[in-house]
């Protein structure tokens, strides 16, 4: 009996041991990506449990699973995640596959090793290699366009050399830039370099956004980061040669604008109509001038040729990659002396020399040639050319084109003035970069990286003798500047993992910035021979200067970051900045950050909802500062004079010892989510603060000087972003992907300077006053009088601290225009709504994307229309055609006033509406099929295509271009369209 009851215990442990083993057991194993990497900070959950771990840097992972139906979800963000029954396994390695796109994208979010953007906690928008390159002109952040929500990238101009104006969130300051940082590989570059790159070299570009990202760049990241990644090879590869080659053609964007001017009958009319001209007078003038001549098609030519090429070689052999790339554009503008010709050479390589020491170099080099034509704002040789009658003729009566002056018009033609007066600038950019990273224990990784961005620059101008203008009296002159920016950063990142679930990387760094840039030129005048043309072969004027400027920062940061099971996320940063250009014990400032992530899709309790395969929260809050300012603002400076021959001294500028950062604070929440994995969408709310902005404040001239640049007033901006993309169709045949981002952001002055409500600011028709977006401020126009054919203006508030005119009472009103009519118009100076919008799609081979942008409650001041508006104050010259609607008789509504008074001031009749929607870029083609390529054996890859930029737009704006980028147009060269056909083959 007492062996009995031994055994019935015995076996009852058995069972009991039994079932704890059934219940609670190890599995471990690996999870792999298609390649056969493992794959770091995958998701390891039992199903329907809390029980969850991550795989390690190697995608090692070990988890605790009770009972033998348990299953476990494994997943990663970028691949599609796996069910797997346990069973009685022990070890269980699989693979994940791809979600739909390949790989999930590697971003780099300010120094240390990249990370996946699903694993980031700052708000980072990338916009892919496919998205840049193959576009028809030498701008590489015109592709940008209303594809980023919150950024706004306006081109303000047709001139092939010019740069977009960009701004993430508003205006983040009304004194200091606006313009993100840009960072190139690391290296921060000049936002004018960026016309010097080739787009077809870059891999990505990456606009972080919020404090998260960018506050660990601390002294210059308050506007933004715009983070831009160059192309790499691969190692253990063979050599892949793509060669690009695209033609196209160049047009005016928009021709409405000019199309409005006055033929010549209805010209003749109107002069004869108004009394300026009699019948005679007229049938005389069209005697000698038989002529109807759209003068724009003089003043910018048509079908303007534009090509471009581009070879690369990548790969890799051994532990080495390589990435080699030449490119040549060549692009004229439409406006005669307008033009950019461009050659870029990068060598970008990559060597592990060992397990751990690797280390890479980044050459790049560029030059070009840039040609501005310099007839805008009130010259009528390009700007205002439209005044000139339309009964003149650029052609001789055999048809040929006049090379001289005008007859009648009597200016000289656009050739001949190209010819006569020449200028050109020649930049010559160098781009080295090159770093050293050694990993002395594991998870450790110390990188040092060295940069230059240098730069050449001579601008030189001629006027030859021949010149009719000034004949036998030439001039030249000759302008030359140096830029070398030195960048070094040193940092030491640290990753480690405790009990498999609490992960963390750590991040200590610091960075030395030092520019100089150095200037001279000279001129002379009195040259008598086209072929003796230098500065020595001019006797008469001689003139000599030159000048010297420096700044410098020294910075160190640090960064932890830190995730539990792949699920929640938390970094927090610092940084202090000291710079150059502030008062000697002000200088110093430091800036911070903290964020948070959850990915709520990663708990137990969304496993049913299979629908839904991506849900993320994420919040951040902190500073960033600006120094965009002038180098010396902070000194008193002498500077020198001549008089009597002898040099004298006297402070040219005040200083201000007290002079220092000034500051931002971001605070921003969003949500992220995926539903099938076909439709995403990305929102976010921001709040942007910025603090002792950097202003140019007025002081009264008795003080020697009438501006100071101090620490003064408060700025708020706040918005939304929104990005929504979804997959209609989906196949391995076709794929239709549309798209739709917008920002809606809104800006406030809440504080000033000196105990203002408000500041106009002079000769600009713009205002900042407390408790109001930046605004326009001008003459309020209320009507023509239909009774006295008068125009009548609202008179102002009468308390001047209410400086919004609400009531408008129209019997406020008065027809004696002075400048104390000036008031708040209530009128944005900057559009609080901008996006884009498109598609891509595809079928069998052929493609197609359709890129759109637009802005809403965008204004511009057209200056232009004071000058083709004003018939009584311009007589003798052509108008447009809406100075036909004028006041004759009594009961008349009309837009202008009787003739003989004058019919437009400057009134906010000027301030137009200038939103659009631009098509920005369309491209049709196809890719050959492989199997048909194979055959071969040579050719790996071709692709042809049809192209096109800016083909369509759409606005109520009257003037040239409404993407102007200003408060005030005047003679803008107008944005063009291109259409181009373009070749690509990979061997």
């Amino acid at each position: 009996m007492h062996m009995r009851k031994i055994l019935m215990l015995m076996l009852g442990v058995f069972a009991l041991c039994t079932q704890l083993w059934a219940q609670n057991r190890t599995v471990t194993g690996t999870v792999r990506d298609a390649t056969g990497s493992g794959v770091p900070n995958a998701s390891v959950r039992v199903k329907g449990t809390s029980f969850g771990t991550t795989t390690n840097a190697n995608g090692v992972f070990s988890i605790s699973v009770p009972g033998n139906s348990s299953t476990l979800i494994i997943s990663s963000v970028g691949f599609t995640a796996r069910e797997i029954a346990v069973g009685t396994q022990s070890t269980i390695n699989t693979n994940l596959t791809p979600v739909d796109g390949g790989l999930e994208e590697v971003v780099v979010v300010g120094y240390g090793t990249g990370k996946r953007v699903g694993s980031t906690v700052g708000n980072i928008a990338t916009v892919n290699a496919e998205k840049l390159q193959d576009r028809p002109t030498a701008n590489a952040f015109d592709a940008l366009q209303g594809k980023v929500a919150g950024l706004q990238v306006f081109t303000s101009s047709g001139e092939p050399s010019s740069i977009s104006s960009v701004r993430l969130h508003g205006v983040g300051s009304l004194g200091a830039s606006s313009t993100p940082l840009y960072v190139m590989d690391g290296i921060p570059i000049a936002p004018g370099t960026v016309i010097s790159l080739n787009p077809n070299d870059f891999e990505s570009v990456s606009v972080l956004k919020d404090a998260s990202a960018t506050s660990i760049y601390g002294s210059r990241a308050a506007n933004g980061v715009i983070y831009i990644t160059s192309k790499k090879g691969s190692a253990n590869k063979p050599a892949t040669i793509s060669v690009q080659s695209q033609y196209g053609v160049s047009n005016l964007a928009n021709t409405d604008f000019y199309n409005k001017f006055m033929n010549t009958k209805e010209l003749t009319d109107f002069w004869v109509e108004t009394g300026y001209r009699r019948r005679g007078q007229i049938d005389t003038l069209l005697t000698d001038y038989p002529n109807d001549t759209k003068w724009y098609k003089t003043y910018y030519e048509e079908n303007v040729p534009m090509t471009k090429t581009d070879l690369s070689v990548s790969g890799g052999g051994g532990k080495t990659s390589y990435y080699l790339s030449g490119s040549y554009l060549n692009q004229p503008g439409l406006a005669y002396r307008s033009a950019f010709k461009r050659y870029t050479l990068r060598s970008n390589l990559t060597s592990t020399v060992n397990n751990w020491l690797r280390m890479g170099l980044n050459v790049f080099f560029a030059n070009d040639e840039r040609q501005t034509n310099p007839y805008g704002s009130n010259s009528t040789n390009r700007g205002l050319a439209l005044l000139a009658a339309p009964f003149y003729s650029p052609l001789d009566k055999d048809g040929n084109e006049i090379y001289g002056r005008i007859p009648g018009w009597g200016r000289y033609a656009p050739k001949y003035l190209a010819d006569k007066i020449q200028g050109k600038g020649t930049n010559v950019q160098f781009n080295p970069s090159g770093y050293i990273q050694i990993s002395p224990i594991r998870n450790l990784t110390l990188k040092s990286q060295a940069g230059i961005e240098g730069y050449d620059y001579i601008s030189s101008s001629v006027t030859l003798p021949s010149y009719i203008g000034s004949l036998n009296n030439g001039s030249a002159s000759e302008d030359f500047s140096r830029g070398v920016t030195k960048t070094i950063t040193n940092t030491g990142e640290y990753k480690f993992t405790l009990a498999q679930q609490h992960n963390f990387t750590a991040l200590l760094g610091q960075e030395y910035i030092d520019n100089v840039t150095t200037s001279f030129d000279a001129s002379s005048t009195g040259q008598t021979d086209d072929r003796l043309i230098l500065l020595g072969n001019g006797p008469n004027g001689r003139s000599t200067s030159s000048s010297k400027s420096e700044y410098s920062y020294l910075s160190y940061f640090g960064r932890l970051e830190y995730n539990f099971r792949n699920r929640y996320f938390i970094d927090g940063s610092v940084r202090q900045d000291q710079s150059s250009r502030f008062g000697r014990d002000l200088r110093t400032a430091n800036f911070w950050s903290l964020g948070g992530m959850w990915k709520i899709n990663q708990e137990a309790f969304m496993d049913d909802l299979t629908w839904l395969t991506d849900l993320s929260l994420r919040a951040s809050t902190g500073t960033t500062g600006n120094s965009a300012i002038g180098n010396y603002q902070s000194q008193a400076l002498v500077g020198t004079n001549t008089y009597d021959t002898q040099t004298g001294f006297g402070v040219s500028t005040p200083g201000n010892p007290l002079l220092s950062w000034e500051t931002q604070l971001t605070t921003t929440v969003g949500v992220n989510f995926s539903i099938f994995d076909k439709v995403r969408f990305e929102a976010s709310y921001y709040n942007r603060v910025t603090k002792d902005m950097l202003i140019s404040v007025p002081y009264p001239y008795t003080s020697g000087f009438s501006n100071i640049t101090s620490n003064v007033g408060s700025l708020k901006n706040s918005g939304v972003d929104v990005t929504i993309d979804g997959d209609v169709l989906k196949t391995k045949r076709a794929h239709i992907t549309p798209y739709v981002n917008f920002n809606y952001n809104k800006n406030e002055v809440t504080e000033l300077f000196q105990g203002k409500q408000y500041w106009i600011i002079p000769n600009t028709g713009v205002s900042w006053a407390i408790g109001q977006p930046v605004s326009y401020f001008y003459p309020i126009f209320a009507q023509v009088n239909s009774e006295t054919g008068l125009p009548e203006w609202y008179l102002p508030n009468t308390d001047p601290d209410k400086i919004v005119n609400t009531n408008k009472d129209p019997n406020a009103v008065t027809s004696d225009f002075t400048p104390s009519l000036e008031q708040s118009t209530g009128i944005n100076r900057y559009p609080p709504f901008n996006g884009g919008f498109g598609l891509n799609a595809g079928f069998d081979g052929f493609f197609l994307s359709a890129d759109f942008s637009f802005s809403k409650g965008k204004y511009l001041i057209n200056n232009d229309r004071y000058f083709f508006e004003n018939p009584s104050q311009f007589p003798g010259f052509n108008q447009s055609s809406a100075v036909l609607d004028y006041w004759k008789k009594a009961g008349d509504q009309t837009q202008f006033p009787k003739y003989g008074v004058q019919f437009t001031q400057f009134d906010s009749r000027l301030i137009e509406d200038a939103s659009f929607i631009r098509m920005k870029g369309l491209t049709i083609g196809y890719d050959l099929p492989k199997n048909i390529l194979e055959r071969t054996n040579f050719i790996k890859a071709s692709r042809f295509y049809v192209t096109g930029r800016n083909l369509l737009t759409f606005t109520k704006y009257s003037g040239p271009d409404p993407e102007v980028d200003s408060n005030l147009t005047l003679g803008a060269n107008p944005n063009t369209k291109q259409i181009a056909v373009g070749l690509n083959l990979t061997f």
